[in-house]
Parts: C-alpha cells; structure tokens; sequence
C-alpha cells in the first residue's frame, strides 16, 4: 500500500495489526517485528524520523527479547537506528549504535564485508558530520582496505569512499593526498562510467582547484577547461557551475599571462 504513497492508511492497517497481535497472540514476535519495521520504513522516508525511531527500537527490543541469537538482525537493527539518528543529526547517539552494529559484524559475521563497510562508511560520515576529520579518515581508511579487497573496482562504493577521502583529506589541509585520492576517483568514473559525465566534470573541476592551491595554475587551466567542456554538454548555460568554471578560467588566464 505504502509503494502508491497511501502512507497513511498503510500506517493505520499496520497500527491495527499490531494492536490484535500484542492482544491474541503476543508469542507471534516475527510478525510482530514485521510490522513495526514496515512502520518504521513509511515513517523514515515520510521525515517522521521521532515515530521511525520508536519504532525501530520497539522492533529491537522484541528482538532482543525474543530471539537474542539472532546477531545478524539485531546488528541491522541497530545499523537502522544509526541511520535515523543520523538524520536527526544526533551524531553521538547514532555512532554509538554504529558502533554496536559494527562490533557483531565484527565478531560473529568477519566475512561479512559489505555490512562491516556500510557501518565503517556511516561511522566515517558520522565524525566528519562531527568535524572531526582525523577520525572519519581513519574509518574511511579501514572501509577502504576491505573493500578493495573484497569487491570489484567498478563498484560504486569503492568510488564513493575515494571521494569520501579525497574530500575529508582536504578538510584536514592534506591537499597533495586530497588531490590523490582525487584523480583516482577520477579515473575509476572516466574507466568505469564514462556516460555519467556530471561527476566527471564536478572532478575535473575540483582537481583544477588543487592545483590552483598548489600553485600550478597551468595544470587547474587545463582541468577547468576539460570540466566547462562536460558542463557546456550537460548544464544549461544559467547553471552555478557552468558559470563559475568561466569566470576562474577567465581569472587565471589573466593572472598567467600577466
């Protein structure tokens, strides 16, 4: 019901549901838990992040409850809450069930890379939500190591996390590593999603403004000029990043000729 956007009447079935299972047949957790997971979905995205929450933790607690064996759920439980935190933006809150989720994968799934990398990924973007950027650089350092090890390099995460770094590198005045990671994304979007050419440029762009930072403007003109040549194909002619990639091309073809 809830796929046609009749959230809330889907919401009010679930609701009623839920009442005649606590009240004829308590024992039936599953269901129970069920229920309040789909609750928790229609909420998230409709931004009731308050009554997605409860209902997440009212499905962990019937878990724990009931099934504390079942580590694989209870760690996704737990990943979930994280996530509605994170919305929230309590980012202390939402690290400390990261955390949780993290040390069951860990512990009880270690072959499990792709749920020990979300929660790495999540706890990364938690710290750096925090400002603190050493910190999200060393998750997203680990998240990294096992993922390059685990997936193919065409995978977006892999990508993602370069960015992540490259971006959180920048932050913590690192621009030569920064700029590393920065071409590698780069290259693994131009290798492996040559179509996609917005992020192409948006690179392109910031690779141009490294080397505009370390002073090697001949290099940021010729990366401005390939990222205004995607955006000249892909971006209207009044759009913010079109506009802006002309004006520093025009700025530092005059500051180097000068």
């Amino acid at each position: 019901m809830y796929l046609i956007y009749r959230y809330g009447e889907a919401i009010e079935c679930y609701q009623e549901a839920l009442i005649c299972l606590e009240k004829d047949d308590p024992l039936v957790y599953t269901t129970m838990i069920s229920v309040l997971e789909k609750m928790g979905f229609i909420f998230n995205i409709q931004h009731q992040y308050d009554e997605a929450l409860n209902a997440q933790r009212r499905a962990l607690q019937i878990r724990n409850e009931n099934k504390p064996i079942d580590h694989l759920m209870i760690a996704k439980n737990l990943k979930e809450i994280g996530n509605i935190l994170f919305k929230q933006e309590d980012y202390d809150d939402a690290l400390n069930y990261y955390q949780q989720a993290l040390t069951i994968f860990e512990e009880k799934y270690p072959k499990n890379h792709i749920e020990i990398t979300n929660c790495l990924r999540e706890i990364g973007l938690a710290w750096n939500s925090k400002t603190d950027y050493d910190r999200a650089a060393e998750y997203f350092e680990k998240c990294l190591h096992i993922i390059e090890a685990s997936v193919s390099l065409a995978d977006p995460m892999i990508s993602d996390i370069i960015l992540y770094l490259s971006l959180v590198e920048e932050k913590r005045n690192h621009r030569e590593l920064s700029l590393a990671h920065e071409i590698n994304y780069c290259l693994i979007c131009l290798k492996f999603r040559p179509l996609d050419q917005r992020p192409i440029g948006y690179s392109f762009s910031r690779i141009g403004q490294h080397y505009e930072h370390l002073n090697k403007p001949i290099l940021a003109i010729d990366y401005y000029r390939q990222a205004l040549t995607i955006f000249q194909n892909c971006l209207p002619e009044w759009h913010e990043s079109r506009i802006d990639m002309e004006l520093k091309l025009e700025r530092l073809s005059k500051e180097t000729i000068m």
